[in-house]
């Protein structure tokens, strides 16, 4: 006993079918009644998309795997290189630092207090 197709098959098959012979109908109607300049530039409109379609393909898969291997790289963290402190021993004879012998660094806001008078040289005016 033979195996019948699927339904969904078949009506796939017979849509493509009748959009085919509609595409070919439309074609030689628009064809018969344009003027050739209407078919020249149909026609160069047409091979300009053919011979651009390769390189936008290209393209485009070469955008898709530079955005792979970014997205591979962001999930991917960077291993750190581990960070070693060491702290040096205090010298022999000397007593370590204590904070209460240590002197006091002056805050910011003491450092400019001297403000000195700015000079402005006007350039090509009259004196």
């Amino acid at each position: 006993m033979e195996k019948r197709e699927s339904l969904g098959k078949r009506l796939g098959r017979f849509v493509a079918l009748v959009a085919t012979v509609f595409a070919i109908v439309s074609a030689a109607l628009v064809t018969q009644r344009l003027s050739q300049d209407s078919l020249a530039l149909l026609l160069g409109l047409a091979c300009g998309i053919a011979t651009m379609t390769p390189t936008l393909g290209i393209g485009f898969l070469l955008w898709r795997r530079e955005e792979s291997r970014r997205t591979a790289l962001q999930t991917t963290p960077a291993a750190s290189p581990p960070v070693v402190v060491i702290t040096p021993q205090a010298l022999p004879g000397y007593p370590a630092a204590h904070p209460a012998l240590m002197t006091p660094e002056p805050p910011v806001w003491q450092w400019n207090q001297t403000r000195s008078q700015r000079n402005f040289m006007i350039v090509g005016g009259e004196e």
